[in-house]
């Protein structure tokens, strides 16, 4: 049985699933989201495969300590309110395509990030 060529000229043998949106994107883009953060004590095995932008989303949305308390599983996280306006929409988005990810103005550290940026 051969793989399938998608309209990226891509096969899917070359593609990987995120955990969070479930979209096939190309193996390049995947990344490793621990859903314990390593700075609560989070380890290699508390990792699950992510798209990249479902990655920069979800630092862009939500703080370690919610990551930590709030969303433990993979299944909770799928369920954020704060992601299901973005899950609906990078659902309909080609696999292979990057998007720029802005810190969200909810966010618990968007005044310290602000100050950062204009030094």
């Amino acid at each position: 049985m051969s793989a399938v060529p998608d309209w990226h000229g891509e096969r899917q043998r070359d593609r990987s699933q995120c955990a969070l949106c479930r979209r096939r994107v190309p193996t390049a883009l995947i990344t490793l989201h621990h859903l314990k953060p390593k700075q609560k004590g989070g380890k290699a095995a508390d990792r699950v495969a992510l798209c990249r932008p479902c990655h920069k989303q979800i630092h862009a949305m939500l703080s370690n300590a919610d990551l930590a308390k709030v969303y433990p599983t993979i299944d909770t996280l799928r369920s954020a309110p704060q992601l299901q306006p973005f899950l609906n929409w990078i659902r309909k988005q080609k696999p292979g395509r990057v998007f720029r990810t802005y810190t969200s103005s909810s966010h618990p550290d968007a005044r310290k990030r602000r100050r950062r940026g204009r030094r």
